[in-house]
């Protein structure tokens, strides 16, 4: 039996006005190439909420 994987492709735009040690700080987009689905963020904890619902869609494949 082969292994399962999941893999996902996202272009992710981070950039900050403040101070950059301050995840609060950090803003962006986000779009994930498989879906098209895309999404403007202005917290980085908003990005990786957003990553962590589009990567639980994502379907377990046969590894080839």
């Amino acid at each position: 039996m082969q292994p399962t994987t999941r893999k996902a492709t996202f272009i992710i735009r981070l950039w900050t006005d403040g101070d950059p040690v301050d995840d609060n700080s950090w803003r962006g987009t986000a779009e994930h190439i498989g879906s098209g689905q895309s999404r403007q963020f202005q917290k980085l904890d908003e990005c990786i909420d957003w990553l962590h619902q589009e990567l639980a869609k994502v379907e377990e494949k046969p590894e080839s």
